[in-house]
């Protein structure tokens, strides 16, 4: 039988005891319906799994011992950058748990002229949880145990500007007139995917300003979710760990 996994950030050493907070407390009673004896595995980000047993499963209290932390083999040797444009809520949560399951190290999110969704201040900090408890999701269920870097979304500008010198940068465009070669020592890739109305002329050539070089994925137009999910999975097959001895 498959032992649940859970994140939770809070501190951890083997042979201690510690107590989740009432929501992981109640999905670990009432949705996991586990109860003391059972084992349980949970993570913090630091990159190592923790084995635990339950001790004491009460209404609004669990505590658990840990057992020895193990060392995870899910990330990847590619560090990944994705920049993401703001989009319908649905469509951003899942390419958001997607480009986690794929490896990625660090998310920007943007917003360009063609854009339709805008994101009040008031709004960010509830929307800025909302998409943190995404990613933890997919770590949980993809056996990651570090978590991707999510950053604050960026006008589109900005976003050019907080990708790394060092990294290689493609950005998706169905008009670029050929595919450019990485280098397969590439260990650093920024992958920038534009929204569902498509990059304006002026936007492209500021992203070839800034170093991005422009690929063509294919003769076919693909949704934004599409885009994200193809790129990062053809990157990280040829630069990172994905097997593509199929």
């Amino acid at each position: 039988m498959r032992i649940s996994r859970i994140f939770t950030p809070q501190e951890m050493r083997a042979e201690t005891v510690i107590e989740l907070n009432d929501g992981l407390a109640r999905y670990v009673r009432d949705v996991l319906r586990l109860s003391a004896g059972h084992s349980i595995i949970v993570f913090n980000g630091d990159g190592n799994d923790y084995p635990g047993e339950l001790i004491d499963v009460q209404k609004k209290s669990v505590r658990l011992r840990l057992q020895q932390p193990q060392p995870t083999d899910t990330e990847s040797p590619l560090h990944l950058q994705l920049l993401q444009p703001l989009c319908a809520v649905d469509k951003f949560d899942l390419c958001l748990q997607k480009a986690t399951e794929l490896g990625v190290t660090q998310i920007t999110p943007f917003i360009s002229s063609r854009v339709n969704v805008t994101l009040p201040a008031s709004r960010l900090e509830k929307k800025m949880a909302h998409w943190q408890g995404i990613i933890e999701s997919a770590c949980e269920q993809s056996g990651r145990a570090k978590l991707p870097q999510l950053e604050q979304p960026l006008v589109f500008q900005q976003a050019l500007g907080n990708c790394p010198a060092e990294n290689i940068k493609l950005i998706a465009s169905p008009t670029a007139k050929q595919a450019h070669s990485v280098a397969a020592a590439a260990t650093r890739i920024s992958c920038l995917i534009g929204p569902e109305g498509g990059f304006s002329e002026d936007e492209v050539a500021l992203a070839e300003l800034n170093g991005f070089q422009s690929i063509r994925m294919g003769p076919r137009i693909l949704r934004l979710e599409t885009a994200v999910i193809s790129l990062l999975s053809l990157v990280q097959a040829k630069h990172g760990d994905l097997d593509s001895n199929i």
